[in-house]
């Protein structure tokens, strides 16, 4: 019976983390449109933008989520998860969007890095 309990309450945390990155990342575009004048290099960092936060989920829900459930999301699984989503996001970034991202913030890895980490700090302290 407690598991079946602890399977819902598991079920319902992980729909409102979910939630909470779509939520993240619709303010994470409005806060890009109010500080890019640039209409082609805000349509760049959207599309960046959504591939990385599409990538924490992606992530989140098919490596994490089931971690975290048995109880083993330690040291070495949180990097593993990092790599998993950055290596999802430079799958789908386009050579455009790396090339205006190397060309405006230096290094894309550690752009990519930088946004999966806020994403994931914001989606904690939600």
């Amino acid at each position: 019976m407690s598991q079946i309990f602890v399977n819902i309450l598991v079920s319902v945390i992980s729909a409102g983390i979910l939630a909470l990155l779509s939520f993240v990342g619709t303010k994470l575009c409005a806060f890009i449109d109010s500080k890019v004048k640039d209409t082609k290099g805000n349509a760049l960092l959207k599309q960046a933008t959504t591939v990385v936060l599409n990538a924490v989920r992606a992530t989140f829900q098919t490596y994490v989520e089931s971690l975290k459930n048995s109880g083993s999301f330690d040291g070495e699984a949180q990097l593993k998860a990092l790599n998993q989503a950055k290596d999802t996001a430079l799958s789908q970034l386009t050579t455009e969007v790396k090339d205006y991202i190397t060309s405006n913030f230096g290094d894309l890895n550690s752009w990519i890095t930088t946004q999966i980490e806020s994403s994931i700090n914001l989606l904690k302290n939600s």
